[in-house]
């Protein structure tokens, strides 16, 4: 039996009818705009402390518990909530490759963790840090003295796609191959688009790891083709895993962010005006960002019945592991929709880079982008504000903006 309203999607029928929230959660957030968060927010006094949607966007539906605490219980307990299978990607081509680390539980899990984490740790990062600020500040003289940018186009997407590629060892010029198919891989909605876009990477990521295979260098392809787990190298179908979500979780995550970050600081000049004249607050401020505008939401398949607060979960159910919800949480933070750079629960940590053994392995390099995108704004950039242009919110697996374009007075006698 199944349980639904007119127009929407079947709901199992082990699924209490109270606990069904009949809209689409992505859609509804979406709606809010500029204020995406905020309707977030509201869904702590709104809902029960986990309910079901029949549907997210173009995926099936899920239970979605919005308290941090069931978040983290069910982050920390991989043998229950399980990632396998969750990616598309492969299965779009016909292929039977996964994402790797992400799409593996432990224990196989930390045997390939443990390959990427040496080369995410802070010393690392430390060393790419001059060319971090680099990038950053050729995109900026691009348009400083113009007065005025379209924030993805001229700086959020094509900064952390610089610093992938360097990363990789492959030329800057492939930056805006690389844009478009981040572009169409996570937010187009024409799914022959998107399974094109994933062949042309998955492609792409064979041809090069070829060309390293003949080639050995000193760069992120030469280090997992010299790595062994279990005293074997690494597949040729592992080896495209772990570049693919490289490439899918160092790229628009980023640009995400960026775009929320900013648009915060252009809707609160007095806050740009703290940052700039305490540039020391960067690090903190960014943290409470982190906190207010997290943007990834992942999903987990139950493995066996389990009771979770009031609600009984059966194997197959898909759960909406929710990051905007875990951090906008009333009993974790006092007034979690107010961006409070100097709040008391400071302390308390967020969920921006998920818990457990699936913590961003990569948290370091993106807080150092971030930051350093913030920093050199903040140096370079006259006090900015946004532009009389519309904005979209977009509530998906990545929560990102489009159309966010910012002004500022030019700086007089400044030259493109």
């Amino acid at each position: 039996m199944s349980a639904s309203s007119p127009g929407s999607p079947a709901v199992p029928g082990h699924i209490p009818p109270h606990l069904v929230r009949h809209v689409d959660l992505w859609e509804e957030i979406s709606a809010a705009g500029q204020d995406a968060y905020l309707r977030a927010a509201a869904l702590h006094q709104e809902t029960p402390p986990i309910f079901y949607v029949p549907r997210l966007g173009y995926l099936p539906g899920a239970w979605v518990p919005r308290r941090a605490e069931d978040l983290r219980t069910i982050l920390q307990d991989p043998e229950t909530f399980s990632s396998v299978g969750l990616a598309p990607f492969a299965k779009l081509l016909g292929d039977n490759w996964k994402l790797i680390p992400l799409e593996v539980d432990p224990p196989e899990h930390a045997k390939y963790r443990a390959l990427l984490n040496p080369l995410f740790t802070p010393k690392r990062v430390d060393a790419q840090e001059e060319k971090i600020r680099a990038r950053a500040s050729e995109l900026l003289d691009r348009f400083i003295p113009l007065g005025k940018c379209d924030f993805n186009e001229d700086f959020a997407n094509e900064f952390p796609t610089l610093i992938f590629l360097n990363m990789m060892g492959w030329p800057a010029d492939q930056a805006p191959r690389f844009v478009r198919w981040t572009q169409t891989i996570v937010k187009g909605m024409d799914m022959q688009q998107v399974t094109d876009a994933v062949r042309e990477v998955r492609n792409y990521l064979r041809e090069r790891i070829a060309e390293r295979r003949a080639v050995p260098g000193d760069d992120f392809t030469g280090y997992l083709l010299a790595s062994e787990v279990d005293g074997r190298p690494l597949s040729d179908d592992e080896l495209l895993g772990t570049c693919f979500l490289v490439f899918l979780a160092g790229l628009d995550t980023v640009a995400s962010s960026l775009g929320w970050i900013f648009m915060h600081l252009a809707r609160h000049p007095e806050q740009q005006t703290e940052l700039r004249a305490n540039p020391e607050g960067i690090s903190d401020a960014l943290e409470e960002l982190l906190r207010a505008y997290s943007i990834v939401n992942m999903q987990r398949t139950v493995t066996r019945e389990v009771r979770l607060g009031a609600v009984t979960m059966l194997p197959g159910d898909t759960v909406l592991i929710s990051t905007e919800l875990g951090n906008l949480d009333p009993e974790k933070y006092g007034c979690p929709a107010k961006v409070d750079f100097h709040r008391p629960d400071a302390h308390v940590p967020h969920m921006a880079f998920s818990y457990g053994p699936h913590r961003c392995v990569g948290s370091h390099l993106a807080r150092r982008e971030l930051r350093i995108a913030m920093e050199l704004w903040l140096q370079r950039v006259p006090p900015f504000r946004m532009a009389d242009h519309p904005v979209q919110a977009r509530a998906s697996g990545v929560f990102g903006l489009e159309g966010l374009h910012l002004e500022w007075s030019p700086v007089m006698g400044a030259t493109v």
